[in-house]
């Protein structure tokens, strides 16, 4: 599908964005493989604005990796450098846990509340689609964004960001790849439940199982990557 120039600017660049994540999300564009803007550009019928900003977002997110002068690669999956970040996210989570046990108003635990029945509702309705992949991640990430919220300390916060940010492609690859079996709405609904009991000892090991899932599914995931690259 090509794209016109009478498309709104705000859809053409979500859509750039969203077909351009596909393409690496589904091996299409492989990893560490070097983007030609003009031929995405070409491939995605868009200018190179929209591209431009969609690399970019992906960036962001820690997709492809861009080199002054040299453009945009895709990125390759360190598998030993995200168990060390989840190591350090196991600690933020179970802190933010803790402390939303105490300091949650009666608003952040309805918000918790809320995005566990949009979790069992997409659960319910998903018919495993990348767009379903997509946002379940989406809300898994939020989850947890909410939960930072409730624990009411800004530098827990900015740490918890890095953090997730430099994990987005191994969450991504995790939700997409493998298979969770619904485990991770599980996993979400005993942090939730916890921190709405405000029981700080379960929200701390609920929040501590979750990632301990995470790291368990690292070794699965690297066993498929390793695969998907001697096949390529």
């Amino acid at each position: 599908m090509t794209l016109t120039k009478n498309e709104p600017r705000a859809t053409l660049r979500e859509t750039t964005y969203a077909r351009l994540k596909d393409l690496i999300l589904t091996g299409q564009l492989r990893p560490s493989e070097r983007l030609s803007e003009n031929a995405l550009a070409k491939r995605l019928g868009v200018s190179r604005t929209p591209l431009r900003e969609a690399l970019m977002k992906l960036e962001e997110e820690g997709l492809v990796v861009g080199q002054r002068n040299l453009g945009y690669t895709v990125s390759d999956l360190d598998i030993t450098a995200f168990c060390n970040l989840l190591v350090v996210r196991e600690a933020l989570d179970v802190c933010a846990a803790r402390l939303a046990c105490v300091t949650a108003t009666e608003e952040d635990l309805d918000r918790l509340r809320g995005v566990i029945a949009q979790m069992v509702e997409l659960k319910e309705s998903a018919a495993d689609t990348p767009s379903d992949a997509a946002r379940n991640l989406d809300l898994g990430l939020y989850i947890h964004r909410v939960i930072l919220d409730a624990a009411r300390n800004d530098a827990l916060t900015r740490l918890s960001e890095q953090v997730y940010q430099q994990l987005r492609l191994a969450l991504w690859l995790e939700v997409l790849w493998v298979d969770l079996e619904h485990t991770d709405l599980d996993e979400h609904r005993a942090i939730a439940d916890a921190i709405c009991a405000r029981d700080p000892e379960a929200a701390e090991a609920a929040a501590r199982a979750h990632v301990q899932s995470s790291l368990k599914n690292m070794s699965k995931l690297q066993r498929i990557w390793a695969h998907r690259r001697a096949v390529d």
